[in-house]
């Protein structure tokens, strides 16, 4: 029956601290037949630890123990492989045979460090400044991924603006010499997204598929959600028309609404969510056009006002509704979403529909002002309009 060690990573140690220890002068009189020994070992090892892993992992019951086990593995590793890197610079291992003895246990720690980093990713302490030896292994690893991908990228993209901005990530300098695993892991999973997508992406609709893809990673650079705002402007300027322009805006920020995020990932967590960033920055444009629309009509308003002063004026010729402003608001504004009223526009639903309404705090209703509300709608008056709808329910089940 095997035994089980207590220290899976004990002959893994025992060969990089003592055995291919540089200051062991018994290093250079290994034999290429020995050496191949060991690289045999060394790849049965990584599944044995791999295996070791799991089993320890299944033994234990609380989310505090698998979090320290993972830990473990996961700094004794990068501590190996700081021992692995270090000496691949000495003298000794310059010898064809030893570096590439070097070369296979620095690709098999990586591969035990990548396996623990993708599977269990939430038990790592992500926030802990990386060993300056691993952050050097890593930023050449990314270099190379990166420097095979760069030319593909810019050809799929095709958009000079944002691959810049995507390049930047990439360029590591002084300033981010110190990086946090968090960091480092969102690098790793950005690059390999990049690859699959310069593989196979297709073509989008209302965004661009790599638009879509650094949504989906909430990509939360401030330059690239700077960037995504210039260019929402850039295609709702080609309107003339501020209704036109207003209806685009709407538009845009229903298709943005369904785009997927990745939850607990982000760029920098020090800023904020990406897509509650321009969902935030939508709703304000689309308040802003309203009130320049509505100042834009006042004065024909007045006008028409003094023609007719009893035009809108009479509470006989409006229905009085039961809920606040804000509560209508989302009414029409989920009727118009989900097709149950069918317009040419969420403008012409409002439109249409609010000068005839008006409620028992307010006679005279803005149909522009109504719409602003259906975009900043309250908690409270999403439970109100819910229980409002729940009780129609019961009131067509007992017809």
């Amino acid at each position: 029956m095997e035994t089980t060690k207590t220290y899976p990573l004990e002959w893994l140690d025992s060969l990089i601290s003592i055995t291919l220890n540089p200051g062991n002068n018994h290093v250079c009189t290994i034999t290429a037949d020995e050496i191949k020994d060991i690289t045999e070992q060394i790849l049965k090892e990584i599944l044995y630890i791999q295996t070791q892993l799991n089993k320890q992992i299944f033994l234990f019951t609380k989310e505090s123990e698998i979090k320290h086990l993972i830990q473990k593995y996961h700094s004794s590793l990068i501590i190996l492989q700081d021992i692995v890197v270090c000496n691949q610079n000495k003298d000794v291992f310059k010898s064809p045979h030893l570096s590439n003895i070097m070369k296979t246990l620095f690709n098999c720690l990586d591969e035990l460090l990548t396996y623990i980093e993708s599977r269990f990713f939430s038990y790592l302490n992500i926030d802990e400044r990386v060993p300056i030896s691993y952050l050097i292994v890593t930023k050449n690893e990314l270099k190379l991924k990166f420097d095979c991908l760069k030319s593909r990228l810019e050809k799929a993209v095709d958009n000079k603006n944002i691959t810049d901005i995507i390049f930047d990530v990439f360029k590591f300098s002084k300033n981010n010499s110190s990086l946090t695993y968090r960091e480092v892991l969102y690098r790793k999973k950005l690059i390999q997204e990049l690859e699959l997508f310069c593989e196979n992406h297709q073509k989008a609709n209302t965004f661009s598929a790599i638009d879509e893809l650094l949504v989906f990673l909430n990509f939360n650079n401030i330059k690239y959600m700077n960037y995504f705002k210039r260019s929402i402007i850039q295609k709702i300027d080609l309107f003339e028309n501020e209704s036109d322009r207003l209806d685009k805006l709407l538009f845009f920020l229903k298709e943005f609404n369904q785009l997927y995020t990745k939850k607990n990932i982000c760029f920098n967590h020090k800023n904020r969510n990406l897509k509650k960033v321009i969902i935030h920055w939508f709703e304000q444009e689309i308040i802003y056009l309203e009130k320049k629309m509505e100042q834009s009509i006042y004065p024909f308003i007045e006008n028409e006002k003094k023609i007719d002063n009893t035009a809108g004026k009479n509470i006989e010729n409006k229905i009085t509704c039961l809920l606040s402003a804000d509560q209508i608001a989302l009414f029409l504004r989920a009727a118009d979403e989900s097709r149950i009223l069918n317009a040419k526009s969420m403008s012409a639903v409002f439109k249409t529909i609010v000068p005839h309404l008006s409620t028992p705090f307010k006679t005279e209703l803005s149909y522009q002002s109504v719409r602003s509300k259906s975009y900043n709608a309250e908690d409270k008056d999403k439970e109100i309009a819910i229980e409002t709808l729940e009780k129609i329910i019961q009131k067509i089940k007992s017809y």
